[in-house]
């Protein structure tokens, strides 16, 4: 079993023109690209409950294409083998050797492989794949911080994103294609971040084009140039919110230094957090797989939407605050 612990981080280019033509100039796009794009959906967990997402995995009527870190759950798993007997183009890349854990994924898989799913382990050229998406219909796609287990569906603080943008659905795509053949993609296009391609570049300009305020959660944070441009946004006047799920008496070092610098630090399990988002003057907002760790940065399967979108943005926000308000 591998023994590093799955992580991710995000950066931006600074200066694009804002989506929609509705909000002021920030950074979009990994590549610098102008993408006028539909609008992403965002629901929230555990308030949207399981069947948000059974029913999304269920809706696929010509083609659903996952990439999964964890898939344990056996709703979520007769979803699946139920869409591959409707005659529904179902294919799943799973990773092989999950985190303390190893041998998680092999009952999915093989009930996956026994229903004529074509289903793949991931190739060794990741860490992890710890990616959690899936395509519905060639025209829809979810991106989620949960896995698809019992905790992700109907315990933990997670998010979804619905992206119905024909750019991001292909570009995911090409991406999963590439993925289940083992071969070496680049900088994604549409609103993709991913790694180990762009998530720390994106996460870093991210925080750098912070202007007032930064709210963040994230299942871990042990990446130190993450934690420097977090303390140098503090040092310029912007309000830092890091909300994380504990235990806050064993915080470590990078949680240490932020609280020293005058961020809002807390540990919150009420409910427990795992989704991973970054939200930026409430106007522009990460929402993806990436823990800000240096080996989910840089040498994972990670993917993530770099999103434009004021009020989205500040309607997570309010939910990170929420969070930390309940935290400690």
């Amino acid at each position: 079993m591998r023994a590093t612990s799955p992580c991710l981080l995000l950066v931006w280019s600074i200066g694009g023109a804002g989506l929609c033509g509705c909000d002021p100039p920030f950074p979009v796009q990994p590549t610098g690209a102008v993408h006028a794009a539909a609008p992403v959906q965002i629901l929230t967990e555990p308030e949207a409950g399981a069947p948000a997402v059974l029913d999304l995995i269920s809706s696929a009527h010509a083609s659903l294409w996952m990439e999964m870190y964890l898939l344990t759950d056996g709703p979520a798993i007769a979803a699946l083998v139920g869409r591959a007997a409707a005659g529904c183009d179902v294919r799943v890349i799973l990773e092989p050797a999950p985190y303390e854990d190893a041998g998680a994924n092999q009952p999915a898989f093989d009930q996956l492989a026994a229903a004529g799913v074509d289903v793949r382990w991931s190739t060794a050229r990741f860490t992890y794949t710890h990616a959690k998406t899936f395509g519905v219909d060639h025209a829809r796609l979810v991106v989620l911080t949960l896995n698809l287990t019992a905790a992700g569906l109907s315990g933990n603080r997670e998010y979804v994103a619905l992206d119905d943008d024909p750019t991001d659905v292909a570009a995911a795509e090409a991406m999963f294609v590439a993925d289940q053949q083992g071969a070496v993609t680049g900088v994604p296009g549409g609103r993709l971040v991913t790694s180990p391609e762009s998530s720390r570049p994106t996460a870093l300009a991210l925080i750098a084009g912070a202007e007032t305020s930064l709210a963040l959660e994230t299942e871990e944070l042990t990446d130190g140039q993450i934690v420097g441009a977090l303390v140098a946004a503090l040092g310029r006047g912007v309000a830092v919110t890091l909300v994380w799920p504990g235990p806050a008496s064993d915080g470590g070092a990078p949680f240490t230094a932020l609280t020293g610098a005058g961020a809002v630090v807390r540990s919150a399990t009420a409910p427990p957090i795992h989704g991973k988002v970054i939200v930026v003057d409430d106007r522009a907002l990460y929402v993806g797989s990436a823990n800000l760790t240096p080996t989910s940065l840089d040498d994972n399967r990670e993917i993530g939407l770099l999103l434009n979108q004021s009020a989205t943005a500040a309607a997570v926000g309010g939910t990170v605050a929420a969070d930390a308000a309940g935290g400690s």
